[in-house]
């Protein structure tokens, strides 16, 4: 099966992503969970992140303290314990560098990794959602989702984890090691730690969460109202509703904007924090230390050491302090990707229903269809039979529910009652792919692939010939297309087909068609770009190859519905008869 038909933009939010954005912690939890789920396959790449930050932190803070006691050692006391102690701190400095090194590289490989995996599996859940899901998405809002969105995530695969790890762990180490020189030494850097790496963060966090929520949802809708006012332009244009569209862009972009500054403006308060709190911690530490030293409750050289040790213990914290609001972007575009993963599919494929060895009749009886959640039937009582050689027309005014019919017909929906059979089987029995070998669609829009003309008509077929593909151009009236293309059927088409006319994409998608050999093929509005010479060679071409293939043509213009046998109107949601 082929189809031609992409999803029309639309700036519908979807109802999996419309919830409100309440950012307490426990939602927050379940999505950092399910996000470290991800990134199982590869935890031991994450063990060495975690234990390469931890040594080159710690190696970090000893370094400084065991020269800082070398230093007093050696200038005041004269003692040779200066010199294993200056060693060490050489030790460890050089270190540093490796360890530093070993972390990123080890972040990075893990970020990297689970990336390419959730890539693969929002394409899959595309392949799972489409078509008709994947419309009520919005082209711009999935856009935003593939690529913004998931770029985000790497703050949480490379910056999160093993931060928040080794923050936790070098924190506790040197609490004990400063404990070690002075309980109130070790339990002011406690008190410290806890206030840096824990509470500033959960403060932050559930504002900022809603402000990013907020951007996230707010520049997805925007894109999908910029895609849609592009691809339909034109139309906008002749119609006199630019000035409506501009209005509309504008209040989308003020929407975007104010988010954004409310979620900047939460993680201004964010960054005053933890640039503030580590002064304080500082200037009181530095204070105790000092009492305890006047008062002789330590040595001048504890004090010393356990300043200079408390002073370079802060990078691991602040890194952690700043995902209170860093890390609420990253959230928000998590909760998208998972909203599109946890979407339901309008139609679960069959593969394990019944294959068909040919087309005998497409029969529907009472076919009625409604769309969740509304409030009238879009189809009721539908009665249609097609058989081998038919052609049938459709017509109807807008909204009538033509297009849904044929996605009802081609499974893309699932009917809500009555019969609906192909070859007497079942449509829902039949295995899908051997349904879709079966069917064919052509729609008035048709995505062109950057890849070459043969190609994209070859989409139908991957394994036709040469042949078979100058056939189906022949067919579909594409010669003066290929005439006109410096590379002919072998040029290459980008930008969904920037230099092609709306028409010749639609030719294109008859090529496809014609290609495929399905018996039942259905065209919705198939000639709607065209003029009425071409519209003519087009339909005359159609009949002329039919041979004993169905066709079923759903169009506006009287002059498609002439070529018909038989054509039917749909009003309300009923066919019935017109000649």
């Amino acid at each position: 099966m082929t189809s031609s038909m992409t999803g029309t933009s639309s700036a519908t939010r979807p109802a999996s992503q419309s919830t409100s954005a309440s950012g307490n912690t426990a939602s927050t939890l379940r999505t950092a969970k399910r996000m470290a789920k991800q990134m199982l396959p590869l935890i031991n790449v994450e063990f060495r992140a975690i234990a390469c930050g931890t040594a080159g932190h710690l190696f970090s803070v000893w370094s400084v303290m065991c020269a800082a006691a070398s230093i007093i050692l050696g200038f005041t006391q004269h003692t040779p314990l200066w010199i294993p102690l200056a060693v060490a701190a050489i030790i460890m400095a050089l270190l540093r560098g490796p360890l530093a090194y070993g972390e990123q590289l080890f972040n990075h490989q893990m970020a990297f990794s689970t990336l390419r995996d959730i890539r693969i599996s929002v394409f899959d859940t595309m392949r799972r959602l489409a078509p008709a899901k994947l419309k009520e998405q919005g082209r711009g809002n999935l856009v935003t989702v593939i690529t913004e969105d998931i770029e985000l995530l790497e703050i949480f695969y490379a910056h999160t984890l093993s931060p928040i790890a080794i923050a936790t762990i070098t924190a506790l180490v040197n609490t004990v090691v400063l404990a070690v020189l002075n309980p109130w030494l070790g339990l002011t850097a406690l008190v410290f730690y806890i206030l840096i790496a824990l509470v500033v963060p959960l403060l932050s966090a559930k504002p900022t969460y809603r402000a990013a929520f907020a951007e996230r949802q707010a520049q997805g809708e925007l894109h999908s109202l910029v895609l849609e006012s592009l691809d339909g332009r034109e139309e906008l244009l002749a119609m006199g509703a630019s000035s409506t569209t501009q209005a509309r862009l504008r209040s989308a972009t003020e929407k975007m904007l104010d988010a954004r500054t409310r979620n900047q403006r939460a993680a201004g308060w964010n960054g005053l924090a933890t640039e503030s709190i580590p002064l304080i911690a500082i200037m009181v530490f530095v204070t105790v230390s000092s009492w305890l030293a006047t008062t002789g409750q330590a040595s001048t050289l504890t004090a010393i050491v356990a300043i200079a040790g408390f002073l370079t213990s802060f990078p691991a914290l602040i890194s952690v302090a700043r995902l209170g609001s860093g890390l609420q972007p990253t959230m928000a575009a998590a909760r998208r990707v998972f909203a599109l993963f946890d979407e339901t599919p309008a139609v679960e494929e069959t593969e394990d229903g019944s294959d068909l060895k040919g087309f005998d009749a497409l029969e529907a009886t009472s076919l009625a269809f409604r769309y969740p959640h509304a409030r009238h039937t879009t189809l009721s009582d539908v009665n249609l039979r097609i058989v081998p050689g038919d052609t049938i027309g459709i017509q109807g005014e807008n909204g009538a529910g033509k297009s849904t019919l044929i996605d009802v017909l081609m499974r893309f929906r699932e009917r809500s009652s009555g019969d609906l059979s192909v070859s007497g089987v079942s449509i829902e029995a039949v295995n899908t792919h051997s349904l879709r070998s079966q069917e064919s669609m052509v729609s008035q829009d048709t995505f062109i692939f950057s890849t070459s003309l043969a190609e994209n008509i070859a989409v139908s077929k991957p394994d036709a010939s040469r042949e078979q593909i100058e056939a189906a151009a022949h067919k579909a009236c594409l010669d003066e297309v290929i005439a006109e293309l410096p590379g002919g059927l072998d040029h290459v088409l980008e930008r969904n087909g920037d230099e092609l006319s709306e028409g010749q994409k639609q030719r294109i998608a008859v090529a496809r068609a014609f290609l495929s050999e399905a018996p039942l093929v259905l065209f919705d509005e198939p000639t709607s770009n065209m003029d009425a010479l071409l519209e003519g060679q087009v339909m005359r071409a159609l009949l002329d190859q039919q041979a004993d293939s169905a066709f079923v043509v759903v169009s506006h213009r009287p002059a498609v519905l002439a070529y018909m046998k038989q054509v039917l109107t749909l009003d309300h949601g009923r066919l019935s008869p017109t000649r």
